[in-house]
């Protein structure tokens, strides 16, 4: 029973920190609000017994001597000015005489006599003797009439207001908890705005260090953190920068020098690896230079016209192509990034896979969509994410004689992150690749 007591308090707990917080907080505060109001309703509607005894005991005191000295056919008059909301007084003898059981009501009646004084006697009595749920006093005046107190029962009276005010109070409590918890989260929103930038941009903006002395002291961590991130990300890049700029000269004076040996299997050999040498200092380079190649000059492109181009110099070098898409399709972006997003999605497709197909889909409301789909061994879907890491192989499907260095998709996906893009791998249904470029409108 506790277990799924546990289950169903959580799946309704909310799942956002700014909806706890308003819960805790507006709980809190409604909880003091109703125990306040009780405690002054208890205060102003439940008077403690004695003394709403003592004045009930003075009013009736009062009743009894104003009818005591007014004249007997004057009296009926009086009885409307002398009621109670509570009780009444009636000019008739009526009901059955008992003696109350409560020490209370002992002690009342014992009171109620003494402040009548001499000439009265005071008795609790039924009106309805069968039932005996309707009480009341009978009193007699100094010449012996009867004068009878019947209890119309207690009715506690509220101002029309008071619903109004409480309504209006409740109103208020739950706009300022609103206001306190949205200052409270807002700066948390801020760092997660900040936190997604930085994912796409190492060197987005910095978040404001102020307001409160906590969340200013966070602001600043969190620029201090992305400043080491952002200078270690340029380091790294810097050196492999240099390192395949380097690896140039020494490839070019090998290859120089294999041109001297002559024809053998051994020179074929050895041209072959500085080949691969080759192209992998080329990506390395273009790895590094990636993001700063693209800098901030965007241009309104033509996809078709852009892809078309590209479909056709595959066709000239005799490598069979296909192309689906609309005309007059746009896009602001950097041409030549994107260029280079999709010959390396179409040499990969080309290299691991048959029946390449490109194809365009513009979708007014969700954005452009760019595909390249190839039928091949795929890629396990274990590995769709890891592909994307630099270097990163898999080499039960694709090994290093198709040529490949590991560098292709890592370039795509760091070039469509600049270009705010989103790249993803998926199997087709009956074997082969699929990968979608996706920028939302």
């Amino acid at each position: 029973m506790s277990a799924r007591f546990r289950r169903m308090a959580a799946r309704l707990w909310p799942d956002s920190l700014f909806r706890r917080l308003a819960i805790i907080l507006f709980a809190g505060l409604l909880a003091a609000h109703v125990l306040s109001f009780g405690l002054v309703a208890l205060n102003v509607f439940g008077a403690s017994n004695e003394l709403s005894d003592a004045y009930f005991m003075r009013y009736v005191a009062t009743a009894v001597a104003i009818l005591d000295r007014v004249k007997p056919e004057e009296r009926p008059a009086w009885l409307d000015r002398l009621a109670r909301p509570t009780y009444r007084y009636v000019l008739k003898d009526g009901g059955e005489v008992y003696e109350p059981l409560e020490h209370r009501w002992e002690v009342f009646m014992a009171g109620l006599r003494s402040e009548l004084g001499a000439g009265h006697d005071a008795n609790s009595v039924y009106f309805d003797p069968p039932k005996r749920s309707k009480k009341g006093m009978l009193i007699h005046l100094k010449d012996g009439s009867p004068l009878t107190i019947e209890y119309l029962g207690r009715r506690t009276v509220i101002s029309p207001w008071l619903p109004a005010a409480l309504a209006v109070q409740l109103c208020l409590l739950a706009f300022f908890t609103w206001v306190a918890v949205k200052l409270a989260t807002q700066p948390l929103a801020r760092l997660e705005r900040a936190a997604n930038s930085l994912d796409s941009d190492l060197r987005g903006e910095l978040l404001p260090e102020d307001g409160p002395k906590e969340v200013a002291r966070a602001a600043t961590a969190f620029n201090a953190m992305q400043r080491r991130i952002a200078e270690q990300a340029v380091e790294r890049i810097q050196i492999l920068a240099g390192i395949s700029r380097r690896l140039q000269n020494p490839i070019t004076r090998m290859r120089l020098r294999a041109d001297f040996l002559g024809d053998s299997d051994a020179k074929e050999k050895l041209q072959g690896d500085l080949q691969e040498m080759q192209t992998l200092v080329k990506q390395g380079l273009a790895l590094a230079r990636g993001r700063d190649e693209i800098g901030e000059q965007r241009c309104q492109t033509d996809l078709h016209a852009l892809i078309d181009s590209l479909v056709c110099d595959y066709s000239d070098a005799g490598i069979p192509l296909r192309f689906a898409g609309e005309r007059g399709v746009t896009i602001l972006t950097h041409p030549q990034a994107l260029r280079r997003i999709m010959i390396n999605l179409i040499d990969n497709g080309l290299k691991f896979g048959e029946d390449v197909e490109v194809a365009i889909d513009a979708q007014r409301s969700n954005g452009i969509t760019i595909t390249v789909s190839d039928r091949g061994p795929g890629i396990p879907d274990e590995h769709l994410k890891s592909v994307f890491l630099p270097f990163y192989r898999i080499e039960a499907s694709r090994n290093r004689e198709t040529g490949g260095t590991g560098l292709g998709l890592a370039i795509a996906q760091q070039l469509a992150s600049a270009l705010r893009g989103t790249l993803t791998l998926a199997n087709r249904d009956g074997g082969g690749l699929e990968a979608r470029l996706e920028f939302s409108s």
